[in-house]
């Protein structure tokens, strides 16, 4: 009896363009970043949840929202730059990692701090370092 109410009210909400125009924006979107990030798991092994994976020479960006190529050789990396920042609004704290390349470019994106986030953070400080790679670490939560 509730699934009947539900149905007849969403037909009556997806009778406006603009509702139906806007979950199809949404879905369409949502599915994009999906299919980059299965993409980019399946290409370097690495875990759904993870936010990168270093292997085979490369530095794989799981997030489905960096534009570009994120699939980088550990070789054409420079240096590698970690902050950690307050997040607004009392949401936590956040890394931002930014990669360096030799040929100026930049990467970037963003880590949400986690157990698992330091640990996975920790891990990548090592394999850099293992590939003479320069880190930065910057903490700007004490400020």
């Amino acid at each position: 009896m509730i699934l009947h109410y539900f149905l007849v009210g969403m037909k009556d909400v997806f009778s406006y363009d603009i509702v139906r125009t806007t979950v199809i924006i949404l879905v369409l979107l949502a599915s994009i970043v999906i299919y980059r990030r299965i993409s980019i798991i399946i290409q370097s092994g690495g875990s759904f949840c993870s936010s990168y994976k270093i292997a085979d020479g490369f530095f794989y960006i799981h997030s489905g929202i960096v534009p570009g190529n994120r699939k980088i050789l550990l070789k054409n990396i420079s240096k590698t730059t970690i902050h950690l920042l307050r997040g607004r609004g009392g949401n936590g704290y956040r890394y931002h990692i930014e990669l360096v390349m030799k040929n100026g470019k930049n990467k970037a994106f963003m880590v949400g701090q986690s157990n698992k986030a330091e640990v996975e953070i920790a891990e990548m400080q090592k394999q850099l370092n293992k590939n003479k790679i320069k880190i930065h670490y910057y903490d700007y939560t004490k400020l």
